[in-house]
C-alpha cells in the first residue's frame, strides 16, 4: 500500500465516521464508502505460501535477529548481549544466524563476531541505511516457497481505533463499564495495543534490502504482527494458523470486513485450503499471543494459567485495600478471563490445551521463544531465561513430560529481565526460517 493508498483509506474512515454520526446520514451513502473502503484491501502477493512453523515441525534451520544501538547512536548492553548470546547459540546448535543492522551499528557486529569466540560460526549480515527495530519477530514472515512478507502499512490513528474498537465490543461483558474505559484508554497499563510494527520502518527496510538482491517481497494484508500469528498443525499434520483476535477485529475494522472474510484474506495470503485452518483466538491478557502461549506442535498447545496469581492479587487487595492493589486484582481478573475466552477458542477448533503457570511478569516468561533444528538434527527450544526452579520445572515439562525437545537453552536471566521489562524477549529477538 503506498503513502497515497494509506491517505486515501484513513479519508474514507473519516467520511464514513462523519456519515454514521450523522443521524439524518443516507443509508446509501455509508454503504458507497464502505464499498470504497473495501475496494482497498490490495491483491494476494505473497505466493500463496505458507509462514514458516513455529512449531518443531518447522525444523527451522536459520535464526534473523536485529541489533540496534540507542536514538542517541550508543551501544547498549543489553543488545550487545543478546547478540553475543544467539551467536553463541547459533555456534552450538550448528545453524545459521543472519543479523539485520542499521549501516551505524555494522561495526559493532564486525568486531564482537571477528573474536576467536566465533570461529566456524556460520552467519551474515544484512545492512539497512537506516536504524532497525530489535523485535525481528514482528515485522517479516518467512514464506515456504522461498520469500518473504511484510506487514502492509496503515495510518497509525487509524490502526489504533480499529484495534480498541474490537476490543470494546469483545470485553464489554467481561468489566464494568468505568473499568473498560481504563482499559481503553490506558492500553499501556493494561494490554498494550499490538501496533508497534507500523510505526518501525524495519519491515521497510528488510524489503527493500530483498528488492536490491532482485528478489522480490510479499505484503501480509492482514494488520497481524509476526508474534500474534503462530504457524503450526493440528493432530492429523494439517498446518493451521492461530490468529490473535486483535488482529482479526482490526483488519475488520480497516477494510469493512466480517470475521470470516478477514480469515479468507489470511487463508489465501498463506495457501491454506479452508478458512476454518485460520483459527482466531483472544488475546491470552497478552498483547500477542507468543506471550501467553506455546504451541509445541501436533495439535497441542499450553496457555498461561492465572488462576493462583488472581487468588494471591484478590488476598492482598483484602489485606492491604488501596487503589494499587484493587486495581492489580482487576487486572489480573481480566487476565483470567481472556485466558479462559483463548482456551475456549482453542478446545472449538479440536486442539489439546494444557493450561500452565509459565510466565510470570517480567521475572519470566517460557511462552516467548523458538524452535530449532540443531546440526545434529535434534530439537532445542531457546527461551528466556529465569529464577533456576523455575527453569528446572520448564525443562522437565518440555525434555520429559511433553517430549518435544531434547534440550531448553535459556538467556541469560539479567538480560532477560531487562528484555520482558520493555514487553519483548527472546521470541521476539528471534524469528526462524528453514532456508538461507
Amino acid at each position: 500500500m503506498t503513502t497515497n493508498d494509506i491517505s486515501a483509506l484513513y479519508e474514507w474512515h473519516q467520511q464514513l465516521k462523519a456519515l454514521t454520526t450523522d443521524a439524518t446520514a443516507n443509508q446509501v451513502a455509508i454503504e458507497q464508502v464502505q464499498q470504497r473502503i473495501r475496494s482497498t484491501l490490495p491483491p494476494v502477493d505473497t505466493g500463496r505460501s505458507l509462514p514458516q512453523k513455529k512449531t518443531p515441525q518447522g525444523r527451522t534451520r536459520v535464526l534473523h535477529m536485529n541489533y540496534t544501538r540507542n536514538r542517541a547512536n550508543e551501544t547498549v548492553e543489553t543488545e550487545q548481549a543478546y547478540l553475543r548470546f544467539f551467536a553463541q547459540t547459533a555456534q552450538k546448535l550448528g545453524v545459521c544466524l543472519e543479523i539485520l543492522t542499521g549501516l551505524q551499528s555494522v561495526e559493532d557486529v564486525k568486531a564482537e563476531l571477528s573474536k576467536d569466540t566465533y570461529s566456524g560460526l556460520d552467519y551474515r549480515l544484512a545492512v539497512s541505511p537506516t536504524p532497525v527495530s530489535k523485535w525481528a519477530e514482528d515485522s517479516v514472515e518467512y514464506l515456504a516457497n522461498g520469500r518473504m512478507a511484510v506487514l502492509t502499512p496503515f495510518h497509525d490513528g487509524l490502526l489504533a481505533w480499529a484495534m480498541v474498537e474490537g476490543r470494546r465490543r469483545r470485553w464489554q461483558s467481561l468489566v464494568v463499564p468505568e473499568i473498560l474505559a481504563d482499559i481503553l484508554e490506558h492500553d499501556d497499563q493494561w494490554i498494550p495495543l499490538g501496533i508497534r510494527v507500523n510505526s518501525s520502518q524495519t519491515g521497510q527496510a528488510r524489503s527493500r534490502i530483498t528488492q536490491a538482491q532482485g528478489q522480490s517481497v510479499g505484503h501480509i494484508r492482514a494488520y497481524v504482527e509476526g508474534g500474534n500469528m503462530i504457524t503450526g498443525e493440528d493432530q492429523t499434520g494439517q498446518p493451521i494458523i492461530l490468529v490473535g483476535k486483535d488482529a482479526i477485529a482490526t483488519t475488520g475494522s480497516l477494510y469493512q470486513l466480517t470475521e470470516p472474510e478477514v480469515k479468507q484474506i489470511i487463508q489465501e495470503d498463506f495457501g491454506l485450503d479452508t478458512p476454518e485452518q485460520v483459527i482466531s483466538v483472544e488475546q491470552p491478557g497478552q498483547f500477542h499471543l507468543d506471550m501467553g502461549l506455546l504451541f509445541i506442535g501436533n495439535g497441542v498447545v499450553v496457555i498461561n494459567d492465572s488462576r493462583a496469581a488472581l487468588q494471591d492479587a484478590q488476598e492482598m487487595a483484602e489485606l492491604a485495600p488501596c487503589e494499587t492493589t484493587r486495581v492489580m486484582a482487576a487486572k489480573r481478573q481480566l487476565q483470567c478471563q481472556l485466558e479462559a475466552i483463548a482456551t475456549q477458542d482453542l478446545t472449538a477448533a479440536r486442539l489439546e490445551v494444557i493450561p500452565k503457570a509459565l510466565a510470570n511478569d517480567v521475572m519470566y516468561n517460557f511462552f516467548n521463544g523458538e524452535f530449532v533444528e540443531g546440526g545434529d538434527r535434534c530439537q532445542y527450544y531457546i527461551t528466556n531465561g529465569g529464577p533456576k526452579p523455575q527453569e528446572e520445572t520448564f525443562t522437565q515439562l518440555m525434555v520429559q513430560e511433553w517430549r518435544v525437545v531434547n534440550q531448553v537453552l535459556f538467556s541469560p536471566q539479567s538480560i532477560a529481565h531487562k528484555s520482558l521489562q520493555e514487553r519483548g524477549g527472546v521470541g521476539c529477538r528471534l524469528k526462524g526460517s528453514p532456508w538461507t
